[in-house]
Protein backbone atom coordinates (compact mmCIF):
# COMPACT_ATOMS: atom_id res chain seq x y z
CA UNK A 1 0.00 0.00 0.00
CA UNK A 2 1.53 3.46 -1.14
CA UNK A 3 1.32 6.52 0.99
CA UNK A 4 -0.45 9.91 0.29
CA UNK A 5 -1.66 12.57 2.00
CA UNK A 6 -4.96 12.13 2.65
CA UNK A 7 -4.40 8.54 4.46
CA UNK A 8 -3.61 10.72 7.87
CA UNK A 9 -0.98 10.40 10.39
CA UNK A 10 2.06 7.91 8.80
CA UNK A 11 2.25 6.10 12.47
CA UNK A 12 -1.39 5.38 12.83
CA UNK A 13 -1.33 3.99 9.40
CA UNK A 14 1.98 2.18 10.02
CA UNK A 15 0.31 0.53 12.90
CA UNK A 16 -3.07 -0.20 10.83
CA UNK A 17 -0.89 -2.02 7.93
CA UNK A 18 1.14 -4.26 10.36
CA UNK A 19 -2.45 -5.02 11.49
CA UNK A 20 -1.26 -4.14 15.96
CA UNK A 21 -4.01 -4.95 18.01
CA UNK A 22 -3.33 -1.88 19.92
CA UNK A 23 -0.41 0.92 20.17
CA UNK A 24 0.71 -0.64 23.49
CA UNK A 25 1.70 -3.65 21.92
CA UNK A 26 3.09 -1.57 19.17
CA UNK A 27 5.14 0.35 21.73
CA UNK A 28 6.28 -2.94 23.38
CA UNK A 29 7.57 -4.49 20.56
CA UNK A 30 9.35 -1.43 19.29
CA UNK A 31 10.83 -0.68 22.63
CA UNK A 32 9.48 3.34 22.52
CA UNK A 33 7.95 5.67 25.05
CA UNK A 34 4.44 5.54 25.17
CA UNK A 35 4.30 9.59 25.56
CA UNK A 36 6.51 9.36 22.29
CA UNK A 37 4.50 7.35 20.07
CA UNK A 38 1.20 9.57 20.88
CA UNK A 39 2.94 12.53 20.37
CA UNK A 40 3.92 11.20 16.86
CA UNK A 41 0.40 10.06 16.27
CA UNK A 42 -0.69 13.15 16.99
CA UNK A 43 1.62 15.00 14.65
CA UNK A 44 3.20 16.75 17.66
CA UNK A 45 6.35 15.54 17.01
CA UNK A 46 8.70 14.64 14.19
CA UNK A 47 10.55 11.11 14.45
CA UNK A 48 14.69 10.71 14.81
CA UNK A 49 16.72 8.28 12.71
CA UNK A 50 17.11 6.20 15.82
CA UNK A 51 13.17 6.34 16.61
CA UNK A 52 12.72 5.00 12.61
CA UNK A 53 15.76 2.55 12.78
CA UNK A 54 13.75 0.96 15.81
CA UNK A 55 10.69 0.91 14.03
CA UNK A 56 12.48 -1.03 11.37
CA UNK A 57 14.48 -3.91 13.52
CA UNK A 58 11.15 -4.23 15.18
CA UNK A 59 9.33 -4.88 12.24
CA UNK A 60 11.88 -5.52 9.24
CA UNK A 61 8.69 -5.72 6.21
CA UNK A 62 8.38 -1.57 6.85
CA UNK A 63 9.90 0.29 4.21
CA UNK A 64 12.42 2.55 5.29
CA UNK A 65 11.94 4.49 2.25
CA UNK A 66 9.00 5.07 3.12
CA UNK A 67 9.50 5.98 6.75
CA UNK A 68 11.97 8.58 5.62
CA UNK A 69 10.41 10.06 3.00
CA UNK A 70 6.59 9.28 2.89
CA UNK A 71 6.94 7.75 -0.70
CA UNK A 72 6.54 4.27 -2.38
CA UNK A 73 5.05 1.13 -0.37
CA UNK A 74 4.93 1.06 3.18
CA UNK A 75 5.48 -2.70 3.47
CA UNK A 76 8.16 -4.89 1.33
CA UNK A 77 9.00 -8.22 1.17
CA UNK A 78 11.06 -9.96 3.49
CA UNK A 79 13.75 -12.50 2.48
CA UNK A 80 15.30 -14.42 5.53
CA UNK A 81 18.39 -16.18 5.07
CA UNK A 82 16.83 -19.26 3.75
CA UNK A 83 14.48 -17.20 1.09
CA UNK A 84 17.59 -15.42 -0.64
CA UNK A 85 19.25 -18.76 -0.59
CA UNK A 86 16.69 -20.50 -2.25
CA UNK A 87 16.40 -17.53 -4.52
CA UNK A 88 20.27 -17.68 -5.36
CA UNK A 89 19.60 -21.55 -6.38
CA UNK A 90 17.33 -20.66 -8.57
CA UNK A 91 18.87 -18.31 -10.76
CA UNK A 92 22.23 -19.94 -10.40
CA UNK A 93 21.03 -23.36 -11.43
CA UNK A 94 17.74 -22.79 -13.46
CA UNK A 95 17.30 -19.58 -14.71
CA UNK A 96 20.30 -19.32 -15.94
CA UNK A 97 20.46 -21.80 -18.19
CA UNK A 98 17.37 -19.85 -20.31
CA UNK A 99 15.37 -23.21 -21.05
CA UNK A 100 11.76 -23.05 -20.24
CA UNK A 101 11.44 -26.60 -20.21
CA UNK A 102 13.87 -26.35 -16.93
CA UNK A 103 11.54 -24.26 -15.76
CA UNK A 104 8.42 -26.01 -16.36
CA UNK A 105 9.99 -29.30 -14.77
CA UNK A 106 11.49 -27.43 -11.79
CA UNK A 107 8.08 -26.21 -11.01
CA UNK A 108 6.41 -29.35 -11.45
CA UNK A 109 8.86 -30.52 -8.72
CA UNK A 110 8.28 -27.56 -6.42
CA UNK A 111 4.38 -28.15 -6.72
CA UNK A 112 4.22 -31.98 -5.55
CA UNK A 113 7.11 -31.93 -3.29
CA UNK A 114 4.94 -30.82 0.04
CA UNK A 115 2.89 -33.49 -1.32
CA UNK A 116 5.17 -35.96 -1.03
CA UNK A 117 6.49 -35.40 2.08
CA UNK A 118 2.88 -35.30 3.47
CA UNK A 119 2.17 -38.65 1.71
CA UNK A 120 5.75 -40.11 3.07
CA UNK A 121 4.88 -38.74 6.75
CA UNK A 122 1.39 -40.46 6.61
CA UNK A 123 2.76 -43.97 5.18
CA UNK A 124 5.04 -43.75 8.34
CA UNK A 125 2.44 -42.91 11.00
CA UNK A 126 0.42 -45.83 9.54
CA UNK A 127 3.45 -48.08 9.23
CA UNK A 128 4.10 -47.47 13.10
CA UNK A 129 0.07 -47.83 14.04
CA UNK A 130 0.41 -51.05 12.11
CA UNK A 131 3.63 -52.30 13.83
CA UNK A 132 4.88 -52.93 10.62
CA UNK A 133 8.23 -55.20 10.63
CA UNK A 134 11.63 -52.93 9.02
CA UNK A 135 11.77 -54.94 5.76
CA UNK A 136 8.15 -54.56 4.73
CA UNK A 137 8.30 -50.60 5.60
CA UNK A 138 11.18 -49.94 3.43
CA UNK A 139 9.58 -52.18 0.53
CA UNK A 140 6.68 -49.57 1.06
CA UNK A 141 9.16 -46.88 1.09
CA UNK A 142 10.60 -47.62 -2.40
CA UNK A 143 7.64 -48.41 -4.04
CA UNK A 144 6.26 -45.13 -3.07
CA UNK A 145 9.10 -43.08 -3.93
CA UNK A 146 8.69 -44.88 -7.41
CA UNK A 147 5.11 -44.17 -8.04
CA UNK A 148 5.73 -40.33 -7.02
CA UNK A 149 8.66 -40.12 -9.51
CA UNK A 150 6.40 -41.53 -12.31
CA UNK A 151 3.90 -39.06 -11.02
CA UNK A 152 6.02 -36.38 -11.98
CA UNK A 153 7.16 -37.70 -14.91
CA UNK A 154 3.58 -38.13 -16.40
CA UNK A 155 2.70 -34.57 -14.97
CA UNK A 156 5.67 -33.15 -17.40
CA UNK A 157 4.29 -34.94 -20.16
CA UNK A 158 0.53 -34.18 -19.69
CA UNK A 159 1.92 -30.30 -19.33
CA UNK A 160 3.80 -31.03 -22.98
CA UNK A 161 0.73 -32.19 -24.75
CA UNK A 162 0.21 -29.70 -27.50
CA UNK A 163 -3.38 -27.69 -27.57
CA UNK A 164 -3.25 -27.72 -31.55
CA UNK A 165 -0.32 -30.70 -32.94
CA UNK A 166 2.59 -29.38 -34.45
CA UNK A 167 2.48 -28.63 -38.88
CA UNK A 168 3.83 -32.19 -39.16
CA UNK A 169 1.76 -34.22 -37.02
CA UNK A 170 -1.11 -32.45 -36.06
CA UNK A 171 -2.84 -32.90 -32.88
CA UNK A 172 -2.46 -36.50 -31.62
CA UNK A 173 -6.33 -37.41 -30.30
CA UNK A 174 -6.67 -38.77 -27.25
CA UNK A 175 -3.04 -38.38 -26.03
CA UNK A 176 -3.94 -35.96 -23.26
CA UNK A 177 -6.58 -38.27 -22.33
CA UNK A 178 -4.48 -40.72 -21.73
CA UNK A 179 -2.10 -39.09 -19.78
CA UNK A 180 -5.08 -37.57 -17.56
CA UNK A 181 -6.23 -41.44 -17.39
CA UNK A 182 -2.36 -42.93 -16.05
CA UNK A 183 -2.24 -40.00 -13.82
CA UNK A 184 -5.37 -40.97 -11.84
CA UNK A 185 -4.14 -44.32 -11.62
CA UNK A 186 -0.59 -42.80 -10.58
CA UNK A 187 -2.51 -41.00 -7.64
CA UNK A 188 -4.68 -44.52 -6.65
CA UNK A 189 -1.35 -46.78 -6.65
CA UNK A 190 -0.12 -44.13 -4.36
CA UNK A 191 -3.17 -43.61 -2.22
CA UNK A 192 -3.04 -47.46 -1.21
CA UNK A 193 0.41 -47.39 -0.35
CA UNK A 194 0.38 -44.80 2.33
CA UNK A 195 -2.51 -46.73 3.46
CA UNK A 196 -0.48 -50.00 3.56
CA UNK A 197 -2.51 -52.00 1.53
CA UNK A 198 -1.29 -54.55 -0.69
CA UNK A 199 -2.65 -57.07 -4.08
CA UNK A 200 -2.24 -59.84 -1.14
CA UNK A 201 -5.89 -59.01 -0.92
CA UNK A 202 -7.13 -59.06 -4.20
CA UNK A 203 -4.35 -62.00 -5.01
CA UNK A 204 -6.65 -64.18 -2.67
CA UNK A 205 -9.93 -63.27 -4.19
CA UNK A 206 -8.31 -63.80 -7.34
CA UNK A 207 -7.11 -67.20 -6.29
CA UNK A 208 -10.72 -68.57 -4.71
CA UNK A 209 -12.30 -66.90 -7.80
CA UNK A 210 -9.89 -69.41 -10.32
CA UNK A 211 -10.35 -72.68 -7.71
CA UNK A 212 -14.09 -71.80 -8.31
CA UNK A 213 -13.70 -71.57 -11.90
CA UNK A 214 -11.69 -74.43 -12.03
CA UNK A 215 -14.08 -76.49 -10.17
CA UNK A 216 -16.69 -75.31 -12.47
CA UNK A 217 -14.87 -76.37 -15.19
CA UNK A 218 -14.64 -79.48 -14.04
CA UNK A 219 -17.72 -80.02 -13.37
CA UNK A 220 -18.18 -79.33 -16.55
CA UNK A 221 -16.17 -81.65 -17.91
CA UNK A 222 -17.54 -83.95 -15.89
CA UNK A 223 -20.85 -83.49 -17.12
CA UNK A 224 -19.68 -83.75 -20.59
CA UNK A 225 -17.51 -86.77 -20.17
CA UNK A 226 -20.72 -88.61 -19.01
CA UNK A 227 -22.72 -87.32 -21.69
CA UNK A 228 -20.25 -88.38 -24.04
CA UNK A 229 -20.30 -92.36 -22.41
CA UNK A 230 -24.17 -92.02 -22.61
CA UNK A 231 -23.81 -91.16 -26.32
CA UNK A 232 -21.08 -93.86 -27.00
CA UNK A 233 -23.45 -95.99 -25.41
CA UNK A 234 -26.32 -95.04 -27.11
CA UNK A 235 -24.12 -95.46 -30.48
CA UNK A 236 -23.30 -98.93 -29.52
CA UNK A 237 -26.65 -99.83 -29.04
CA UNK A 238 -27.60 -98.10 -32.54
CA UNK A 239 -24.79 -100.37 -33.93
CA UNK A 240 -26.05 -103.69 -32.09
CA UNK A 241 -28.83 -102.69 -33.38
CA UNK A 242 -28.36 -101.70 -37.56
CA UNK A 243 -25.99 -105.12 -37.04
CA UNK A 244 -28.78 -107.33 -35.64
CA UNK A 245 -30.87 -105.88 -38.45
CA UNK A 246 -28.46 -106.56 -41.30
CA UNK A 247 -28.36 -110.22 -39.94
CA UNK A 248 -31.62 -110.54 -39.74
CA UNK A 249 -32.12 -109.23 -43.56
CA UNK A 250 -29.05 -111.70 -44.46
CA UNK A 251 -30.74 -114.63 -43.04
CA UNK A 252 -34.10 -113.84 -45.16
CA UNK A 253 -31.77 -113.24 -47.98
CA UNK A 254 -30.49 -116.73 -47.37
CA UNK A 255 -34.17 -117.93 -46.98
CA UNK A 256 -35.72 -116.28 -50.18
CA UNK A 257 -32.71 -118.13 -52.08
CA UNK A 258 -33.12 -121.47 -50.47
CA UNK A 259 -37.02 -121.37 -50.93
CA UNK A 260 -36.73 -120.30 -54.74
CA UNK A 261 -34.34 -123.29 -55.36
CA UNK A 262 -36.58 -125.68 -53.72
CA UNK A 263 -39.13 -124.16 -56.02
CA UNK A 264 -37.37 -124.87 -59.32
CA UNK A 265 -35.94 -128.28 -58.33
CA UNK A 266 -39.79 -129.31 -57.57
CA UNK A 267 -40.48 -127.98 -60.74
CA UNK A 268 -38.07 -129.92 -62.95
CA UNK A 269 -38.43 -133.00 -60.90
CA UNK A 270 -42.67 -132.55 -62.08
CA UNK A 271 -41.44 -132.24 -65.40
CA UNK A 272 -39.23 -135.70 -65.68
CA UNK A 273 -42.17 -137.42 -63.33
CA UNK A 274 -44.29 -136.69 -66.65
CA UNK A 275 -41.68 -136.95 -68.94
CA UNK A 276 -41.78 -141.30 -67.51
CA UNK A 277 -45.59 -141.22 -67.20
CA UNK A 278 -45.62 -140.32 -71.30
Amino acid sequence: MENNQSQGNWLKLLINELKMPSTAEFCRKANLNRGLVDKLAADAHSPSLDTLQKIKDAFPETNMNWLISGHGKVMVDVQDDNDIKLLEQYRSKIKSKANQRLVEKFSISVDYFVQDHSEMDELENNATAQDVKDKDLMFFRMQLLLFQYRRRLVSDLLLQVPKSGTLLTGSIVGLKEQYSDLLDHLNNEIFKTVKLVTDDLVSIHDVKDQVVTSEASLEENLSDASLSDDASLSDDASLSDDASLSDDASLSDDVGRDLADLLEYAEKAGELNIDDKE
